[in-house]
């Protein structure tokens, strides 16, 4: 077998060669998009050999950020990578080429491939994009945190909306119920001077059928059933007055304070429009004290009759 004798220097130049080769392939290489950070790191390579990590920092849709490392395996022959990444549950394949400053790999997983060219770069560039990304992630959460608050406000309002409408229903259709009994009062006013005109011509008549006679006594009876009817239906009229006394009062009370807070709520959301129900506690309060002074001639009317 022939054989020649090189010189030292040159073994060692195509020693330190070759190490210069590989050590050139080391360090990061970083791939990015709007949403993800990718970054391949070879560590080491020793006799073919390969062993590093893959990380990535993703956002989604909703604004989530999702970081994650994993170790990285394989061998490399010239400029051809075989490689291999834990992916939780296993192991991922990974095969591509070292293409100067570059690499083009080729992922498998699930069945699919998907492929990435990654640039050589310094991890802190990775650092700098993953930053970017959790950023924008931020931003995007944000944005969708904002729009779900304005959802809700514009939705608050219809309901508060809807239940100013609904309360100022009530109150012109209160309005109108006051109205009417405040004009019932009158008649019952005049009912109240009716029955004591009937009344007195009643007693009369007692005393004129007091003698007795049976006949007499029988008129009598008849007479004073029929002054308690008149006292029961009087009585009844009266109770009917105060309770629609007392059921507007309480309305006003409770709807007062309602109407306060619409009042309040409409002054610092101008969107909402409490303009009807202003209008409708104005006139409810006109009503209601109309109401008032029908109900005091009313008792001082039912007192009278007794004299």
């Amino acid at each position: 077998m022939f054989s020649r004798k090189l010189p030292i220097s040159w073994v060692a130049i195509a020693m330190l060669a070759a190490c210069s080769s590989e050590s050139a392939k080391l360090g990061s290489y970083i791939a990015t998009d709007d949403d993800t950070a990718f970054m391949v790191q070879i560590a080491s390579i020793e006799d073919g050999r390969v062993n590093g990590s893959v990380s990535m920092v993703t956002a989604d849709e909703n604004g989530k950020t999702t970081a994650v490392t994993r170790p990285m395996s394989g061998t490399i022959e010239g400029k051809a990578l075989n490689l291999s990444v834990e992916n939780g549950t296993g192991l991922s394949l990974v095969t591509g080429t070292v293409q100067g400053e570059n690499l083009r790999l080729t992922f498998f997983a699930d069945g699919h491939s998907s492929q990435l060219i990654l640039a050589k770069s310094d991890a802190e560039k990775f650092e700098q994009l993953a930053n970017a990304k959790r950023h924008r992630a931020a931003e995007k959460q944000q944005g969708i945190e904002t729009a779900a608050a304005m959802k809700d406000r514009v939705e608050q309002r219809s309901k508060t909306q809807k239940s100013i409408d609904q309360l100022a229903d009530t109150v012109f259709e209160k309005t109108r119920e006051a109205q009417e009994k405040s004009a019932k009062i009158d008649n019952v006013i005049a009912g109240y001077r009716t029955a004591s005109d009937r009344v007195t011509k009643m007693h009369l008549a007692k005393r004129r059928e007091d003698n007795g006679s049976p006949e007499s006594e029988y008129r009598v009876t008849q007479i004073e059933g029929d002054l308690e009817s008149i006292s029961n239906d009087l009585e009844q009229s009266h109770d009917q007055v105060q309770d629609d006394m007392q059921s507007l009062s309480g309305f006003m009370t409770d709807t007062t304070r309602k109407s306060s807070q619409f009042l309040a709520e409409c002054m610092v959301d101008q969107l909402l429009n409490c303009s009807r129900l202003s209008v409708g506690m104005q006139t409810l309060q006109v009503q209601y004290q109309n109401f008032q002074r029908n109900y005091a001639r009313e008792n001082a009317a039912f007192k009278s009759r007794l004299t």
